[in-house]
């Protein structure tokens, strides 16, 4: 007598590449979605008091929100709230006001001081930052990649926080008063480079506290 033994078909393992091509989708879709809240590389506690956060502003197409009130990334839908207080897109930064956000009521004030932690702990009025002081977003121009200069909407005051070299962007160190898109709160806030760790461009990193 024959005996017919039967097996059960074995599921073929996914391979490692198709493991890989599938990840690289995902991150390209969250990539090219302005909603999708990954763009905050880290944000973490540092020295004084002074919180670092770095920002993968890489996508040309969309503005990356920041809330520093919450220390986290606000979705584009929600970009004309008062829920954010600062924005970017490669090296091009926007503050919650004006042609920005017409219901914001953020601005950008340049602080004469040096540090982001004795700014925070100085009065901003001794600062040159009394009310009448903050600068609204409005129509900006700024010199890009190769020489070129280009327009967009953001804040002329944060527009200048970068020297430019060919192939090269560093801070000069300014020292700014950001105010939040609710009117009420204050941050100081400095922009210390333009790079990721491993060189790429379009990862600004700013040194930030907020005022008592």
């Amino acid at each position: 007598m024959i005996t017919a033994i039967g097996c059960a078909r074995q599921h073929e393992s996914v391979s490692e590449q198709t493991q890989f091509m599938n990840q690289f989708l995902i991150q390209t879709l969250r990539a090219s979605d302005p909603n999708s809240l990954d763009k905050v590389i880290y944000s973490r506690a540092d020295t004084e008091g002074t919180t670092v956060t770095r920002i993968n502003a890489t996508n040309l197409d969309f503005f990356i929100y920041f809330s520093m009130q919450n220390n986290a990334q606000i979705p584009a839908s929600l970009a004309s709230s008062s829920g954010w207080d600062i924005a970017f897109n490669r090296y091009k930064i926007s503050s919650n006001s004006g042609n920005t956000n017409s219901a914001g009521l953020g601005g950008v004030c340049l602080s004469n001081l040096t540090s982001v932690s004795v700014a925070a702990a100085t009065d901003r009025t001794s600062q040159n930052c009394s009310d009448d002081k903050f600068t609204i977003d409005g129509k900006s121009s700024t010199q890009g990649v190769g020489g070129s200069v280009g327009e967009f909407i953001g804040n002329a005051l944060l527009t200048d926080w970068y020297n430019y070299e060919i192939g090269n962007l560093t801070t000069k160190g300014k020292i700014y008063i950001v105010k939040g898109g609710n009117g009420s709160n204050y941050f100081a806030v400095k922009i210390e480079s333009y790079y990721s760790d491993a060189g790429t461009s379009g990862y600004p990193t700013f040194r930030w506290k907020k005022l008592p």
